[in-house]
């Protein structure tokens, strides 16, 4: 029997999308995005919940990013139509009626992190990490990043936060508005159903209409930013920097995206 990659329950008009890749700190695998896509449409077309919630499940983390050891596997077509999938993936999670809640632990980067934003609300264990870190790998966040981030702290400090591919500690990620709340370690997801449990006292019918509301503001705008992301993004996918990368991540050691430029200066 497969192993789903998503565990989903859901309790008094509340959901619980569990991440489950817990071997690989919850990364990205192709099987893991295949099943979230699929519970995502199956919430979409729920109209009894009031909140959701993901979380990171039996993992240590909310979710690591891409899996780069499948990745290593991947032709460049396939590249491009596992991105492509991943990006309309978390793009119907923005765009589910319902609100949302990342229920963030452990390390939340490059795709995690990008999951993340694709949520309503975030909250965050004290000890978590999180951030876009795809810069450090030769490539671009894909799947969103670069537009939500945007929207969420400002292009000043997005733009910060992705060049340098850093990695915020709970505390920080809240002082700039990357999430909503923290919480002590063990405290997490009783934080999120705390939240959840306020938002479902309230008219559902109400706050469905609100978040439509709110995201009406700018979903031209995104439209086109998440256009010209792709673009951006396919342009990484047959870069030497990629590829160094992918090659440094197999040997375990850190990418020199220097080296070639140096080598063709002399």
């Amino acid at each position: 029997m497969t192993e789903k990659g998503i565990r989903f329950k859901k309790e008094d008009g509340i959901g619980i999308v569990q991440l489950h890749n817990p071997k690989r700190a919850n990364a990205l695998s192709a099987f893991l995005v295949n099943d979230l896509q699929e519970t995502v449409r199956d919430i979409a077309a729920d109209e009894s919940l009031q909140a959701v919630i993901f979380t990171g499940g039996e993992s240590k983390s909310f979710c690591a990013g891409a899996d780069l050891k499948e990745r290593q596997a991947m032709n460049e077509e396939e590249i491009r139509s596992y991105v492509t999938q991943l990006r309309n993936t978390f793009q119907e999670i923005a765009e589910l009626p319902v609100p949302t809640i990342a229920a963030v632990k452990g390390l939340a980067l490059g795709g995690g992190c990008e999951l993340s934003l694709a949520c309503d609300i975030r909250v965050i264990e004290e000890d978590a990490l999180i951030g876009l870190t795809e810069v450090s790998w030769g490539i671009i966040p894909g799947a969103g990043g670069t537009q939500r981030l945007t929207q969420l702290i400002g292009s000043g400090m997005a733009k910060k936060l992705i060049f340098t591919a850093a990695k915020l500690r709970a505390e920080e990620a809240v002082r700039i508005g990357l999430a909503e709340e923290i919480c002590k370690a063990g405290e997490l997801e009783l934080k999120a159903l705390k939240i959840a449990n306020l938002i479902s006292a309230n008219s559902g019918h109400a706050v469905r209409l609100a978040k439509a509301a709110i995201h009406g503001l700018l979903e031209d705008q995104m439209k086109h930013g998440l256009e010209k992301e792709w673009a951006m993004y396919q342009e990484t996918i047959p870069h030497r920097d990629r590829l160094e990368g992918l090659a440094a991540f197999q040997e375990k050691r850190t990418p020199d995206y220097r080296k070639k430029i140096q080598s063709e200066l002399k």
